[in-house]
């Protein structure tokens, strides 16, 4: 992805609202200036006086306004949590396809990032841009990537648990959040593509019961293989062998590649993930 230098960029709230004391956003605005880039904060991305997350249609027509802006070059949404869903009714793809440009977001932001790649045919990344606050390793990899287009901050190591190669488009996200979809004409498109699955919560006997519904739904089915990132939880218990386990059985096919790394999630020093690039995964 190319920037120009103080091109403006923006800040936006569309899952759980920051509280209106959050020094946060003012502080990731003063990171970019660094970068640097200029930045639009939308206001929505606070809770309300009393504490609430602003309401959906305000938070939908922010980032219809982002879209439109000319000026603004790319969307950060800097929230996570479980409000974003609320959200989708009110978002016309047809009209934001028109504005292309990159969003990012993570977690709960899954269910944002699916349709806007399916809908609207938006280039999406799984990134959380707090973290360019948190690690100076990823801001000089995201700053090198945006003017530079050195690809490193979206190379990562992995491991092939199953098969020897695998090409494809991503789609998923969060485990739980991208389960919201299921059922609803959000859900993202799974056929032939890499499902994509990481958590930050979650013990074991959560998770399977999720692997189980995706299983239901018929994502393993219809998808060419499966990426797992960084299951925070579990790696903090030392269970990344038992979900790795866990995975081969409930997904229950042999031909389908399945791979893992830890460098996609949470945390962060996470790398960035590209949805709508055409991955190409071998031993």
């Amino acid at each position: 992805m190319i920037l120009h230098p103080n091109s403006t960029v923006a800040l936006i709230g569309c899952s759980n609202g920051v509280s209106i004391k959050s020094s946060v956003p003012a502080q990731l605005g003063h990171t970019f200036s660094t970068l640097p880039l200029k930045t639009k904060i939308y206001s929505s991305l606070y809770c309300t006086t009393d504490g609430k997350t602003a309401d959906p249609q305000l938070r939908a027509a922010h980032l219809m306004d982002a879209f439109r802006t000319p000026e603004i070059k790319a969307i950060f949404d800097i929230t996570g949590g479980d409000a974003a869903n609320a959200m989708l009714p009110y978002l016309d793809f047809s009209e934001i396809a028109q504005h292309p440009k990159p969003f990012f977001g993570y977690s709960d932001l899954s269910v944002l990032l699916n349709p806007l790649q399916d809908l609207a045919h938006i280039p999406v990344y799984y990134f959380q841009a707090r973290f360019l606050m948190d690690s100076k390793t990823i801001y000089s990899l995201f700053q090198k990537w945006i003017f530079q287009e050195d690809p490193s901050l979206l190379q990562w190591n992995y491991t092939f648990l199953q098969g020897t190669h695998l090409d494809g488009a991503i789609c998923g996200g969060n485990i739980r959040c991208t389960l919201k979809l299921a059922g609803t004409p959000w859900q993202p498109n799974f056929t032939d593509r890499i499902l994509f699955l990481e958590s930050y919560s979650g013990n074991l006997s959560r998770i399977e019961t999720m692997l189980y519904q995706y299983r239901h739904i018929g994502a393993f089915r219809q998808c060419k293989g499966i990426l797992l990132g960084n299951f925070s939880e579990l790696a903090a218990f030392g269970q990344l062998p038992n979900l790795y386990a866990l995975v081969l059985t409930v997904a229950d096919n042999p031909k389908l590649p399945i791979i893992y790394t830890t460098q996609l999630g949470h945390q962060p020093n996470a790398k960035i993930l590209s949805y709508q690039i055409t991955h190409h995964f071998s031993i």
